[in-house]
């Protein structure tokens, strides 16, 4: 996609994003979350919050905080993303799978994170 159909579709995802903002009790908080979602669907190299906070022009340690401290209903979230992808999706036979773990993971910098299934390579891979 080039630019201009991105921005064409940034009204569609802030009214998805936007079904949302009830599972949050500050606006703030609300907009970290809309950040950090932004930032694992840009075109950044690394996905983790550093990158995706100085893309963002938040201070790092503000998303570091809304991940770690923040108060926010996250359960209500899946729940209401599931309800959508239900109601949106569903028909007579359908299934629907969502894996986190499709694709092999480098590096072993992540402290206290263990290795977890692969589904590309189909085993737990070594670090």
């Amino acid at each position: 996609m080039i630019a201009d159909q991105i921005r064409s579709l940034q009204p569609a995802l802030a009214a998805l994003l936007g079904r949302f903002r009830s599972c949050f009790r500050k606006e703030q908080t609300f907009k970290h979350w809309e950040r950090y979602l932004l930032g694992l669907m840009a075109d950044l190299k690394r996905k983790s919050i550093e990158p995706i906070a100085l893309a963002a022009g938040v201070a790092v340690r503000t998303l570091q905080e809304f991940l770690a401290f923040f108060d926010w209903d996250d359960e209500r979230v899946n729940r209401l993303l599931q309800q959508l992808v239900m109601d949106e999706h569903a028909c007579e036979g359908a299934i629907g799978v969502l894996d986190g773990s499709g694709h092999a993971k480098q590096g072993d910098q992540t402290p206290g994170v263990q290795r977890q299934w692969c589904g590309e390579t189909g085993k737990v891979d070594p670090p």
